[in-house]
Order: C-alpha cells, then structure tokens, then sequence
C-alpha cells in the first residue's frame, strides 16, 4: 500500500516539486527524468492515473479510433502510461483552466511578433492571390466547427521550400513547398488547414502552452528552451495520437464542406514514399507517426465513419502494423 502511494500524486507533489526548487538547472532535469521513470515502474500506476480509452466526453459526429496506432510504438503499454504521467505532471504544475482562449491567442501573436517581426526566422510570401485562396479556406473551414473555440484564428505563407504547415496559438503557416505539393486541389488544402485548426480545437496547443510554463517554473526563463527541448524529445511518440486526433478533425472539416476526403490518404502515401522504412527506434522519437501509418489510419477512419473507400490498404509498407486488425 505505502509503495502505491508513494507511485501517486503525495510522491509527486511531497517529495519532488519543493526539491525542485532548490535544484541547479541539470539536476531539476535529472530529476524530471527520473520522476518519469519512478511514475512508469509503479505497477499500479493505472489505480492514480485514468486510462486512456481514446475516447473522451466530448460528443463527436464521428468516431474517433486510434486503434490503428496499437502495434506502434506510440500504442504500447510504457508509451501510453508514460503519456498519462507526463499530463499528470503538466496538470498538478499548470492550471488547464487559465490556458483560455484568449490567453492561447496572446501566445500565438506573440510567436507570430518574435518570429516574423524581430527575430525575422519566417519570412511571409507577399502574394495576394495566394493569401486570398489560404484565408478563404480557413474562413470555410472555421465556418463548418460545430463547437467552435474563441481562439482568434490567421494564417499566413511562408517562403520555405519544405513541405510543411504547422500552427501556434491560432497562427497558422503553410509553407511555399506545401503550397506547390496541394497544387489546384482545394479537398488537400482543406485537410491540411483544417488539420492545423484541429490541433488548436482539440486542446493539443493548450497542452504545449502548459509544457512551456511549466518549463519557465522549474528551469526559468534561460534554461526553458532546452529543458522543453529535451521533454519533448522523451514524450514524443505518445504524441503521436494528437497528430492522428488533428487529421481526423480536419477531414471531419473537409467532409463537411462537401470536398473529398481521399486526397489526405493519398498525400500520405506519396509522402511515405520518400520515408524510411518501419523502425520501432524511430518512431520512438517522432512526434509525427510514419506516413505510411498515417495514410492507412486514414483511409481506415474514412471508411468507417464517411462510407468511402480510399483504395486498397497498402498496410505492406508498415508490416508491422499488419499484426493487430483495426477496430471500427
């Protein structure tokens, strides 16, 4: 009994934060370390932190399954354990609740300020008819939100030719790669922007928020980049889902305004095309899953909640996963 309780919350909140406070920067981190592994080794772990079920309360017009991740490393036992310690952790330190709306639009314009303005990192590709067809998009996708936030949503082009789009505090950027990749097809531009409004809707900006104040408390202001750094990199595959969670969401948008929703499965798979193979090593340290994995999620979601068949499921690409059959 006194070994379960000591794997809990009085461990957590008796023994490690008022040493914390004490600690130089390296130790506080050891420390952040060591109290992962302690919180995973407990054996009843699961009695003191809910388990996931990959469900919430939150009524949804679809069904949300992660099933598909459950031969990944992202789905096992340790990752999925290791993920409720690390929202424990960020809970008991951070107030989910004074991470509002208005307080994630505050970050993202400060980002957007630092970034853009002072530190000149981004720089915004000056196209009218491009920023005209990105915020008609984005206007359609808000417009289409059942339970939408208040976050105070924009989106901008970068010149960057990497195929990417990402968002912080809804300040979303696509880059000029990804705009070249999407081309003419409105379906995969939708999909890509409603992923990025889904991170934002679905709480995974608040949880980042909550990680980088956290990081400021413990390790202060000078040492937060790195620790946060180095906390990413230990959680990043439990992450994963989040990603999954985003892509659902936005092909939830898309479907919605009555574009196809097959362009997503397809984009993956073209990406997975240039991945590396499988690798449980890998993975554990991506907070994205393969693409491969995530063109066959997809196509299993689509299926399961829109009646679409996407093609044939090339699981073949991560055989792995072809060991567990996904859940609908």
């Amino acid at each position: 009994m006194l070994q379960n309780i000591r794997c809990a919350i009085p461990f957590i909140m008796g023994c490690l934060w008022p040493q914390l406070c004490i600690f130089t920067p390296m130790t506080r981190m050891i420390a952040i370390i060591a109290l992962f592994v302690q919180l995973v080794s407990c054996q009843e772990l699961d009695r003191f932190i809910p388990k996931d079920t990959t469900t919430d309360t939150t009524e949804r017009p679809r069904t949300y399954s992660y099933a598909c991740l459950d031969s990944a490393v992202s789905g096992n036992r340790v990752n999925r354990t290791l993920g409720r310690a690390g929202d424990l952790i960020r809970d008991i330190a951070v107030n989910e609740n004074k991470i509002t709306d208005e307080v994630q639009s505050e970050y993202g314009a400060t980002f957007h300020q630092q970034m853009v303005v002072e530190q000149k990192e981004f720089v915004l590709l000056k196209d009218a008819a491009v920023q005209g067809r990105l915020q008609t998009a984005l206007d359609k996708l808000l417009a289409a939100r059942t339970r939408p936030s208040k976050i105070d949503y924009h989106i901008y082009a970068l010149k960057d030719t990497a195929i990417n789009a990402f968002t912080f505090g809804g300040r979303i950027y696509v880059t000029q790669g990804m705009l070249r990749k999407i081309g003419n097809n409105t379906s995969l531009l939708y999909a890509i922007v409603g992923h990025e409004i889904g991170h934002s809707e679905e709480g995974h900006i608040k949880k980042t928020i909550q990680d980088l104040q956290l990081t400021n408390n413990i390790f202060g202001e000078a040492n937060a980049g790195f620790a946060l750094q180095v906390m990413k990199l230990i959680t990043a595959s439990f992450n994963q889902k989040n990603e999954l969670e985003a892509d659902y969401y936005g092909v939830e948008l898309t479907h919605r305004l009555q574009q196809e929703v097959c362009s997503a499965v397809k984009f993956w798979r073209e990406m997975a095309s240039n991945e590396n193979r499988y690798s449980q090593v890998e993975d554990f340290f991506r907070t994205h899953p393969f693409s491969g994995l995530r063109a066959q999620c997809l196509e299993d979601h689509i299926m399961a909640n829109f009646g679409t068949s996407c093609g044939e499921n090339r699981k073949g690409v991560l055989p792995q996963v072809e060991e567990k059959p996904v859940l609908k």
